[in-house]
């Protein structure tokens, strides 16, 4: 229930609202009856005005209309409006009828709830009206940029509209689609001037500053001819975060951000539907090894908003867990947060934690990575990789955890290095222990994750900010990828609909040239190949193919329930 508290603002509305509510229905006398009020309609109104006036002010306090702040009303503030005033009308046309007085026509009441409408919405709208268009700016201080919006779907609204609201360092000029339908069309008073192919002359006509690219959708081919279209104009840029970053759905200013070469893959971004796996997570206990890696550090971020009952971030190295700990701490968890330091090849140590704790899943992401480099380690590649899976796994089937997830790699597939041939050894080992018990073995296998720790891009930033060279081993090196954010959305939905025995493989859509993903990281740069920067081939490294797969001719590939994801049927 409501505290009955009034300030100063709250009371100047209740006495507008009473002088309304009296105003409307003497009116609406004055209507319906040709402006010559009958004087016992007039006696019986005057009878019942103060309780009909007080119980409608007590019907808006309930709904929340002295409560909002009306230079920031929304359709959801609009419609407590509609509710409040037509309960409020009823209330009164009761009071009326029931009090014993002369009761007054229908009409009356009708013509009386459209004007109370009318008014009291009016009355409230005028503040949003007065504060956007009548107020002068006084954050700004001329100094905003001249922004065009690429694309008037509800990803560019939901920006325009924050940019009008907020007054901050943006000023929106025009809407740019794609379709022709939307040419000369408004959003919120601002105009669509045309298509992606007008933004030089756009630039140029209206002295643009900046180019805001909310396309959360698009694909990374559509990407690319915006940014080559504001690179012709000398305009900069910058974009939304694409739809599988985006897990709530909504957009707003704080989301703009500068392109980046994950923005520019050669696929359709994978849509994913967040909410349909937070109830498989939900009250649960959650291990995940290798807590402080780039997948299982994003394992845990994304498990965390699905209101687990305790998230528990294992591994070896204390800094990295620190952080994801410390990260996720000060997101205010309502479960509990468990970091652990342990090394995977403990298999004491890892009996111990998992009877301890009894996770529902695991999520097995702990793992040596890097080929070259396992190529010159093959012992400690075996120990963490095979070893520690076979720990991690045995001690889930001997406390009858639920579910054990394992990251596993395509480099596992018809394997040449010391690492793949861990990944496909570690396989075949949750492969070999499913129905030995309660638990259920999967394991997801998918290709290069951007921007990952050791990856080829933060490489080529590195060589880039130095002047260069570039290094690629080979011209015809190709490689999958994906992002952080989808990758482990597809192992969340994997790890939810596997029954036990699957490897999952994610669809990662066309293989990359790394060549020309160097090319695109120039160009985003804003430099210019050759000139300032070289790019230089060193050759394939020990174990390295030019090419990956993500299943071999041995294996049978199956549909699922998602269209990315393909299950394996290994013989």
């Amino acid at each position: 229930m409501r505290k009955l508290k009034f300030n100063s603002y709250k009371l100047l509305l209740a006495v507008i609202d009473a002088g309304i509510l009296n105003f409307s229905m003497f009116f609406s006398f004055l209507i319906r009856f040709d402006g010559l009020i009958p004087s016992g309609y007039l006696n019986s109104y005057l009878l019942t005005a103060l309780p009909v006036t007080l119980a409608n002010l007590m019907v808006f306090f309930l709904f929340g209309l002295y409560s909002q702040i009306w230079a920031y009303a929304s359709i959801a503030a609009l419609l407590s409006i509609v509710y409040a005033v037509s309960i409020g009308s009823a209330l009164g046309f009761a009071i009326s009828f029931f009090s014993g007085t002369l009761r007054y026509p229908y009409t009356v009441a009708v013509i009386a709830w459209l004007l109370n409408l009318l008014l009291i919405g009016g009355s409230r709208f005028i503040w949003r009206v007065t504060r956007e268009k009548i107020l002068p700016d006084t954050k700004s201080n001329g100094r905003q940029k001249k922004v065009l919006i690429v694309g008037a779907g509800d990803a560019g609204e939901s920006i325009l509209r924050e940019m009008i609201r907020a007054k901050n360092c943006y000023h929106p000029v025009g809407l740019i689609d794609d379709n022709p339908a939307k040419k000369g069309m408004s959003i919120h008073g601002i105009r669509v001037l045309g298509r992606r192919e007008e933004i030089p002359a756009l630039v140029k006509k209206k002295k643009i500053n900046e180019v805001i690219i909310a396309m959360p959708a698009a694909s990374g081919a559509e990407i690319k001819k915006i940014v080559s279209a504001c690179q012709q104009a000398g305009v900069k840029y910058k974009t939304l975060p694409p739809i599988y970053e985006l897990i709530d759905g909504k957009v707003s200013i704080n989301h703009i951000r500068d392109v980046n070469e994950e923005d520019l893959l050669n696929r359709e971004p994978i849509k994913f539907d967040f909410d349909e796996i937070k109830p498989g997570f939900e009250g649960k206990t959650v291990l995940v090894t290798g807590a402080g890696g780039s997948i299982g550090s994003e394992i845990c971020r994304q498990v965390s908003k699905c209101n687990p009952r305790q998230l528990l971030l294992l591994g070896q190295g204390e800094n990295s867990i620190y952080h994801i700990d410390l990260e996720l701490q000060e997101s205010t968890p309502s479960f509990e947060l468990t970091p652990i330091i342990a090394n995977v090849q403990d298999r004491q140590r890892i009996d111990q934690i998992v009877r301890t704790y009894r996770p529902d899943m695991v999520f097995h992401a702990a793992a040596y990575k890097h080929v070259w480099l396992m190529e010159r380690n093959p012992e400690e590649a075996y120990k963490n990789n095979v070893v520690g899976t076979r720990n991690v796994a045995e001690a889930c089937l001997t406390y009858g955890v639920d579910r054990f997830v394992l990251i596993s790699s395509d480099k596992a597939v018809k394997p040449t290095s010391v690492m793949g041939i861990s990944k496909r050894q570690a396989e075949r080992l949750i492969l070999h222990l499913q129905g030995k018990g309660k638990t259920k073995f999967l394991a997801t296998r998918f290709g290069n994750v951007m921007n990952s720790r050791g990856s080829v891009i933060p490489l080529f930033k590195r060589q880039i900010a130095r002047g260069g060279p570039i290094t690629v081993t080979d011209p015809g090196v190709v490689r999958f990828f994906m992002t952080i954010p989808e990758a482990v959305q597809l192992v969340l939905r994997a790890a939810l609909m596997g029954k036990g025995g699957e490897i999952f493989v994610l669809d990662m859509g066309e293989p990359i040239k790394i060549v020309d993903l160097a090319k695109e990281l120039v160009h985003l740069s804003g430099l210019e190949l050759d000139k300032d920067i070289q790019i230089k081939f060193t050759g394939l490294k020990p174990g390295e193919k030019l090419a990956e797969e993500l299943f071999s001719p041995s294996e049978e590939l199956l549909p699922t329930s998602h269209k990315n994801i393909l299950a394996v049927r290994s013989n």
